[in-house]
């Protein structure tokens, strides 16, 4: 039998006041060219903080 692998991807629901916040993070003149929308920079920014985190913890 053949099982289908769950694709890795998938829709994650955001509180509306913090991606607000993000979409105003990414149209300040400093960040309009590092981060090109707004998935970008959240998957930036969890993998740095989970990064940081397995630092602290080993």
């Amino acid at each position: 039998m053949i099982k289908k692998s769950k694709d890795r991807s998938s829709v994650v629901k955001i509180d509306s006041n913090l991606l607000k916040d993000v979409e105003g993070f990414i149209k300040q003149e400093k960040n309009k060219f590092k981060f090109v929308n707004k998935k970008q920079l959240i998957d930036i920014a969890v993998h740095d903080y989970l990064k940081k985190v397995r630092k602290i913890t080993k």
